[in-house]
């Protein structure tokens, strides 16, 4: 059995689109290696730089995965379109003949569901004919997202989706008239990065989105929609979703896996903000009844979009208000940052009737000299993660070339103990920040 495994996070529709940053290119290179953690013997990793030793060591280590047996094939992957034929010819190299079994991308565009079809592995990407016809796009949608949600009842915050700046300022205009705050999203973006908070009142703290900015009425609010419209709608080529705002709130989504089958839920947590994502706390700390809404929610969603096409891994996110009230604000069909949590970590580290009785916690970044000097530390500290009882300190990513950190995950019995130990790691007075 082998499995092809992609990490092309830079999809257009993850980062807002086919441009960024070289350092942003980097980070997200350093991050596709998470799919490191979903590897087994034999497998097959099409990623944008290769993992250093120190790293993949670290994780094949925990998952028992040869790391031998293992072929990483590096290339700049396309965040739209098709795969470059050099590309798929070391694929084919790489597979020496084997038959692919599993296609595990990031995220299954066209460019994926192309490759697929050039490997002849269409069946081992689920859902090949939707992704092939560019339905990711529709299920990563914000604005598909409000029409789906709206159609099956699914509560969402007030608002709309605007095809002009003409309707998006005046929408925007509406919420601050009424006294609220309103919030301006992207169409397609992740971890909160496209969307943009407006509001009349300077206390307002932005979670959820990089800025809160503070105008003196509707009227402003009107002229600042018009004013950043190319930027908002990315150049006039997609929609903008205007939605109220609700200060306070918390950050919760549910997880599942859409299959042929039906749909099952992976896990749930509640997404840590500063003011966008910097980490996650798993499981979610919410009251039986709002957990209920969240997965029965979260369940109903994944029907609808399961009806359309869609295979693969779903996230349906969702706000608690200080008010009580569970709205979601979107979904995300992909490989998100949540799915290592349940699936490889969760799943397969923890495992059995001991992840039930197990929280993880990922947030922050640890600065360290180097991959193997944390592992050292970990190992001298006492709080490696310890196989036979389950707990510790798992290092998640290696972004020690980007900007001399890596991400740690705390598993432990509870939120205090997981808290202690994040605060325990130890500090290196030689390492960048």
């Amino acid at each position: 059995m082998t499995a092809l495994l992609i990490g092309n996070n830079r999809a257009a529709e993850m980062a807002g689109g086919p441009d960024g940053t070289p350092d942003q290119r980097r980070r997200a290179a350093r991050g596709a290696q998470r799919l490191l953690w979903w590897a087994r013997d034999g497998d097959v990793l099409l990623l944008p730089e290769a993992p250093d030793t120190a790293y993949a060591d670290h994780v094949t280590g925990l998952t028992g995965t040869r790391r031998s047996t293992l072929t990483v094939v590096t290339a700049e992957l396309p965040p739209t379109g098709a795969f470059p034929d050099a590309t798929v010819a070391a694929v084919r190299t790489a597979l020496a003949g084997r038959t692919v079994d599993r296609v595990v991308p990031v995220y299954a565009d066209t460019g994926v569901a192309g490759l697929a079809h050039r490997l002849g592995a269409e069946k081992a990407l689920p859902g090949w004919a939707f992704h092939a016809q560019g339905g990711s796009a529709l299920v990563n949608s914000k604005a598909a997202f409000r029409a789906v949600a709206a159609g099956i009842g699914t509560p969402v915050a007030a608002g709309t989706v605007a095809g002009d700046a003409e309707t998006a300022g005046r929408a925007a205009a509406g919420l601050l008239a009424a006294g609220h705050c309103a919030v301006l999203k992207q169409v397609f973006h992740s971890g909160g990065l496209g969307n943009e908070i407006l509001t009349t009142d300077p206390s307002v703290r932005p979670l959820g989105a990089p800025r809160a900015v503070v105008l003196a009425g509707p009227e402003a609010a009107r002229a600042h929609v018009g004013g950043h419209w190319d930027r908002l709608s990315s150049g006039g080529r997609h929609p903008v979703v205007v939605e109220r705002y609700h200060p306070g709130s918390t950050t919760v989504y549910a997880e599942f896996e859409v299959g042929d089958d039906g749909v099952v839920l992976s896990g749930h947590g509640e997404m840590l903000m500063d003011p966008v994502v910097v980490g996650e706390s798993v499981p979610a700390a919410l009251p039986p009844a709002v957990l209920d809404r969240l997965t029965t929610g979260g369940r109903r969603l994944c029907a609808a979009y399961r009806a359309l096409g869609y295979r693969g891994t779903l996230s349906a996110d969702a706000v608690l208000t200080p008010s009580g009230e569970l709205l979601f604000t979107e979904a995300n069909g992909r490989l998100t940052g949540s799915s290592h949590l349940h699936t490889a970590i969760g799943g397969r580290l923890v495992g059995g009737p001991l992840r039930s009785r197990r929280v993880l916690l990922e947030t922050g970044a640890w600065p360290v000299p180097s991959f193997a000097a944390a592992t050292d530390a970990l190992e001298r500290a006492g709080l490696a993660f310890d196989p036979a009882s389950r707990t510790g300190v798992v290092l998640v990513v290696d972004l020690v070339p980007v900007d001399g950190t890596v991400i740690p995950c705390v598993v432990a019995p509870d939120r205090a103990a997981a808290r202690a130990v994040r605060a325990s790691l130890p500090a290196f007075p030689t390492a960048r920040t």
